[in-house]
């Protein structure tokens, strides 16, 4: 994405949209792509999650805590931040339930918490 003349008009159209269309970029039908990309490869991880995991109703809240969670852990805007938090943390809470069942969701947001006050930006925070 980074080298292919698609990325550099995205982040051209991000960065500075009217220099970028006084260069003759469509603005808006790069912000269009943008999205229907994000929204088909959104529901391709629905489709291929549905077909591993039973839904719920109370699906996404589940899961919403915990990846808010791993974002704030890991720091805004660090994809690395994020891998490295998921880990740890996923880490903790199955070691945790392993050990002591009762206290596996207790020991997952005291490592949270005990993160990010360690490093309140996050783990990798992007400069």
């Amino acid at each position: 994405m980074a080298r292919t003349r698609f990325g550099v008009r995205l982040r051209a159209a991000v960065d500075k949209a009217e220099t970028a269309a006084t260069l003759g970029i469509p603005i808006r039908s790069v912000q269009c792509l943008a999205f229907a990309a994000g929204a088909a490869l959104a529901g391709l991880g629905g489709i291929l999650g549905a077909e591993l995991m039973p839904l719920e109703p109370y699906y996404a809240l589940k899961y919403l805590v915990l990846v808010l969670v791993v974002v704030a852990v890991g720091g805004m805007g660090s994809i690395g931040g994020s891998l490295a938090a998921a880990v740890l943390l996923g880490t903790v809470e199955t070691a945790s339930k392993y050990l002591a069942s009762d206290w596996g969701s207790l020991a997952f947001f005291v490592a949270m918490a005990a993160l990010l006050a360690w490093r309140p930006n996050g783990l990798l925070k992007r400069a």
